[in-house]
């Protein structure tokens, strides 16, 4: 049998690559991927049938650890480790496969395949798990691909795009470095924050979250990459909430991140920080709420960098939606929906002076959204998104999208993601200058105030919602501002409740009137597919994405206090402080 000219490149090349994972000291578990990929390549056909042209492996070997605490008081914990297999298989051809295609009688065809391995370092169960999934991705891909070829015999695509994009071999490799803290440690910390709690009988509800892991990634594809990569992350999150004497939800947060557990345990404000963040809470309880307001806005400091990163961050994404096979009336969510950025590209979308910057090669000053590879083993860089307040381009993986053909290496789990983002102003003010300006426009609007916003809650760790609450979360894509002030015109600064934003829209960013000299650097989790919380803890399927923002002002939004129906508050005192 003639062997294909696409699997024998693929033999050279991956050949060349075996000397530098033998160096790095390779484990069974990559030679079973190895071992594998060979034999797919060499093997794998059914007959009359078409070959995959494409074959690649993920092996995720995660330890975690996970606890958390509330009121002094531990909850349940998790302590465990899994080596979770993740097969991608394509039949066809780069320029159409069996990819981006989504069919009602196909449904259970859209998800990625995937096993769980075993532990231990046995070569022929490993192979044996392997050469299962490769089986049924196989015969996925097959039935996908006859019944996207039949669809388009009877449909108009929109636009023609290829399903997959070039990129050179790539081999990387990283050693060990697994530092994991013992488990008492962890619940030490989490345990003595929550306890803070019990000097403050306003809070209602608190608790304190951590989560630790170290993730091993290994990777090979039948092109010659490869990778082994070092994933850790660690993350502490402390949460609380109240309600003000009218029912008024009251929720804050105190966040912290890192690469291992002692760039956690190391801040030594952690006390000072959830301290404050309890005593801001009895502060907005008998602080004024707001009515409708329309006027001038300033994001400072973390609030700058969350609105970004909740509201401008998933537009740098570029998302390709799927061609759909439905019969008519039915519509199905898949999560992928094309970013509407799309049709942006060349235009202005920011105010002229700004920039934006995707760097993944940034790992060090507070940057935690850095890799040296992507999970296609696409070597990492620096992506020039926005400049001077245009659109210039998007992230993007090897899945190509509408005006942007070539991967920018940010593939992070299924899809795109940031890694770290960089927003620059090409002429930054100092604060000073920067309330001097939103004093300009209180005064051309003839307003008693302006409002300065310098927290927003945190969309993906609010507190469960008191029994009656409706409040859900954010209505217009950003949450509600925690920590935001009445400015007037003779400096005097009035502490809010909290508001709630309306009509906000990506358009906003258009409208930046002016930028400062300085930014906050801000860390928060980037969500992926299937991404939860077991027993309460962080399971890390996001992905830590950093933000550097200047502080931003705005000539004009609305703000108001938050609607919903507002829970009565309980009747009986918390049994702690009672007499």
């Amino acid at each position: 049998m003639k062997m294909p000219l696409r699997w024998a490149i693929f033999g050279f090349v991956f050949c060349l690559s075996l000397p530098a994972l033998a160096a790095s000291g390779e484990d069974a578990l990559m030679r079973a991927m190895r071992d594998e990929l060979a034999r797919t390549v060499a093997e794998l056909r059914m007959e009359d049938l078409e070959a995959p042209y494409f074959v690649s492996y993920t092996v995720r070997d995660t330890e975690r650890m996970g606890t958390q605490a509330s009121f002094g008081a531990l909850l349940p914990s998790l302590a465990r480790r899994t080596r979770r297999l993740t097969v991608e298989v394509r039949v066809g051809d780069s320029s159409f496969d069996n990819t981006n295609f989504l069919s009602l009688s196909l449904w259970d065809r859209f998800s990625p395949t995937t096993a769980l391995l075993p532990l231990e370092d046995d070569m022929v169960e490993l192979r044996r798990q392997i050469w299962l999934a490769t089986d049924t991705a196989y015969k996925k891909a097959l039935e996908s691909l006859a019944a996207k070829r039949a669809a388009f015999k009877s449909q108009t695509a929109s636009e023609e795009l290829g399903d997959l994009s070039p990129a050179e071999p790539y081999v990387y490799i990283e050693e060990p470095d697994r530092r994991l803290p013992p488990l008492t440690e962890v619940q030490s910390l989490v345990r003595r924050l929550s306890g803070l709690f019990t000097g403050m009988p306003h809070v209602m509800e608190s608790g304190a979250r951590a989560a630790v892991r170290y993730r091993r990634t290994y990777y090979v594809n039948s092109e010659g990459s490869s990778f082994i990569r070092n994933d850790p992350a660690a993350y502490l999150n402390v949460v609380a909430h109240t309600q003000a004497p009218d029912g008024s939800v009251l929720s804050d947060f105190v966040a912290a991140y890192g690469a291992s557990w002692d760039e956690i345990a190391g801040q030594e404000d952690l006390t000072a920080r959830v301290t404050a963040m309890g005593q801001g809470l009895a502060a907005r309880r008998s602080a004024a709420s707001i009515d409708n307001y329309i006027g001038p806005v300033l994001f400072e400091g973390q609030a700058a960098a969350e609105l970004v990163a909740q509201l401008l961050a998933p537009r740098m994404v570029g998302t390709r939606a799927p061609f759909k096979d439905l019969p008519p009336g039915v519509s199905v969510s898949t999560g992928e929906t094309e970013n509407p950025f799309t049709d942006k590209l060349g235009a202005r979308v920011m105010a002229r002076g700004l920039s934006v910057r995707d760097d993944a090669t940034l790992g060090s000053e507070g940057f935690l959204g850095g890799y040296a590879v992507d999970d296609e083993a696409i070597s990492a860089g620096s992506t020039s998104l926005v400049e001077n307040g245009v659109l210039k381009t998007l992230l993007t993986t090897r899945n190509p999208v509408r005006g942007v053909n070539a991967s920018t290496g940010n593939r992070r789990g299924r899809r795109a993601a940031p890694s770290n983002l960089l927003v620059t102003s090409r002429r930054g003010l100092s604060r000073e200058e920067m309330l001097a300006e939103l004093m300009l426009l209180v005064e051309e609007r003839q307003a008693e105030f302006g409002v300065v916003i310098r927290r927003l809650g945190n969309p993906g760790y609010r507190p469960p919602p008191v029994s009656g609450s409706n409040a859900s979360g954010s209505k217009s894509g950003v949450d509600d501002a925690t920590l935001a002030y009445k400015v007037y015109r003779d400096g005097r600064e009035e502490l809010m409740q909290a508001a709630e934003f309306s009509g906000i829209a990506d358009s906003m960013f258009k409208e930046i009137v002016a930028a400062s000299d300085s930014s906050t650097l801000y860390t928060f989790i980037y969500p992926s597919p299937g991404s939860g919380f077991q027993s309460g803890i962080p399971d890390f399927w996001g992905n830590f994405v950093s933000v550097s923002v200047p502080d931003l002002l705005f000539d004009e939004l609305t703000l108001r206090k938050p609607s919903g129906n507002m829970p009565r508050p309980p009747v009986a005192g918390h049994p702690f402080f009672a007499d």
